[in-house]
């Protein structure tokens, strides 16, 4: 053995690993940013939030955009998820959860908190 052992070896390995898969994690969600202000691109907030310790399967993703006045919720949600179906961004996210709202929606919430 050349200084190292094999218990080193492998936590170094394990490192890298979870580097990558958190490196991975934070593309999905800029992806999936990206994708949604292209569909919105009016959208005043489009921020997404991991809720999964890092790994991406749990996500809660907000946004604010004047084309959902006059929209149900269901369908807000609706529009969003199937864009994001048909975009192949749906199959490494265990949980979405969806907040669009309307700019004056997203003004009271502010005034709320």
């Amino acid at each position: 053995m050349s200084g190292s052992s094999l218990g080193d070896r492998v936590l170094a390995e394990l490192f890298i690993l979870l580097t990558l898969y958190f490196l991975l994690s934070i593309m999905q969600r800029e992806i999936v940013v990206n994708k949604v202000k292209q569909q919105y691109p009016n959208a005043i907030e489009c921020s997404i939030i991991d809720h999964s310790d890092g790994c991406g399967a749990k996500l809660e993703l907000t946004v604010v955009s004047d084309s959902f006045e006059g929209m149900m919720l269901l369908k807000r949600h609706r529009e969003i998820q199937n864009h994001l179906k048909e975009k192949g961004l749906f199959d490494e996210i265990h949980a979405l959860q969806i907040k669009a709202w309307t700019p004056s929606q997203w003004e009271k919430k502010k005034g709320d908190n």
